[in-house]
């Protein structure tokens, strides 16, 4: 396939039909500069739990950022590290991801999804992004992290910087900003953590002090930590409840369906995590010399891995570029990755979507665009900016 060029906009713009035709005609695409395409569900999951042959590339991917705070990011960034920097970092954070831990967010969850569906049924338009799926995300990390309300604006606007910066397609001038976005969270994440150290409370940021000597994190590395949970716990979360409520607005009778038979909302958070992914792609590079297909990919290389294309694959799922929210194999995507680098939130994310869509249809009905939705740039991540609504009270 000629001028197959992931970071260009003829592609972002084009992706699924791009992906669909890869996948027909050549699942494992080689591209220029010693970087390889994998579409297939297969392959992609192979490239996700074969440590041994598969590794993060650190060094690439720092190599792309300028000097400074943001390559410090990188460095230091648990979801771009290899063991043992990676195990002492996960075995950190997932502390705060146990069951008994997730199972204390609901009623948080249930409430603010409450209060910002009264304020959005009081105006029965506005814009879904900044009325809900940024706000109940960023709430709930934050609230995790025990960071104050007030600083929310100061940490969307330090995250937004970054998560551009992390495009392949970032100029020189994304990159400054996402120097300076990490520089913002940095200072201000290392002034919470310090002042945290002396008056421990029950929140995330305490737990990994509490446990900093036993899994051999530096207060340094306490902070990043926090970032990539800040950046990683709202951000695609805030997608995955843009990206599934247009999808229900372009398939109107999947959202009637879900509102009738709100147990299959569970079902329904796995299909939008299927169907319209908020992070498009990862990235690896071989270990090994390695053979797919009759393609041989030297030791080195460059993998992008589509994970749009892999949960579009024909071959694991029936009628792929439809949406059907009781699809019974809807949970075999690979939006949350996969092996040691399976997505650390994925339970929070699932428990956010599952009663947010849940008290969505149950509230508002009638949902229709009221404007064009904004669409975020880049290959990397999947999102709106902006997704104009109009909608009624269910009630009426």
């Amino acid at each position: 396939m000629e001028n197959l060029e992931p970071t260009s906009p003829e592609f972002r713009n084009n992706a699924i039909a791009i992906y669909q035709r890869l996948l027909r005609e050549q699942p494992v695409a080689e591209l220029s500069g010693g970087r390889y395409l994998l579409c297939r569900h297969e392959d992609v999951r192979w490239a996700l739990r074969d440590h041994e042959q598969v590794l993060r590339p650190t060094d690439w991917s720092s190599a792309r950022k300028p000097p400074g705070p943001f390559r410090e990011f990188g460095l230091n960034n648990m979801i771009a590290m290899n063991p043992p920097d990676h195990t002492r970092f996960r075995k950190a954070i997932m502390r705060a991801f146990a069951p008994k831990q997730i199972a204390t967010l609901t009623a948080f969850i249930e409430a603010k999804c409450d209060a910002l569906l009264d304020d959005m049924a009081a105006r029965e338009s506005g814009d879904f992004i900044d009325d809900f799926a940024y706000p109940l995300p960023v709430a709930v990390i934050c609230e995790m992290l025990g960071i104050p309300d007030d600083n929310h604006e100061t940490l969307r606007k330090g995250s937004a910087a970054m998560l551009a910066g992390l495009e392949l397609s970032a100029s020189e001038e994304e990159l400054a900003r996402a120097s300076d976005g990490a520089q913002t969270l940095y200072d201000y994440l290392h002034g919470l953590v310090t002042a945290r150290a002396v008056d421990l409370g029950d929140d995330l940021l305490s737990l990994l002090l509490r446990h900093q000597q036993e899994d051999q994190l530096t207060r340094e590395e306490v902070v990043w930590a926090a970032i990539t949970l800040l950046l990683a716990g709202h951000e695609t979360t805030t997608h995955l409840l843009g990206n599934g409520l247009l999808a229900l607005i372009h398939h109107p009778d999947q959202l009637e369906r879900l509102a009738g038979t709100p147990e299959w909302t569970k079902n329904a958070v796995e299909e939008f995590l299927r169907y319209d992914p908020s992070l498009y792609v990862l990235f690896r590079q071989t270990a090994n010399d390695v053979r797919l297909d009759d393609t041989d990919i030297p030791a080195g290389s460059i993998l992008i891995l589509s994970l749009a294309a892999a949960n579009r694959d024909p071959r694991v799922f029936d009628d792929p570029d439809g949406l059907d929210i009781a699809r019974a194999n809807a949970d075999q995507h690979l939006t949350f990755a996969g092996g040691r680098h399976l997505c650390a939130g994925h339970a929070v994310a699932r428990l956010e979507g599952q009663i947010a869509f849940e008290r969505i249809t149950r509230r508002l009905t009638g949902f229709e665009l009221d404007g064009e939705p904004e669409a975020r740039e880049g290959l990397m991540f999947k999102g709106y900016h902006r997704i104009p609504i109009r909608y009624r009270n269910r009630s009426e």
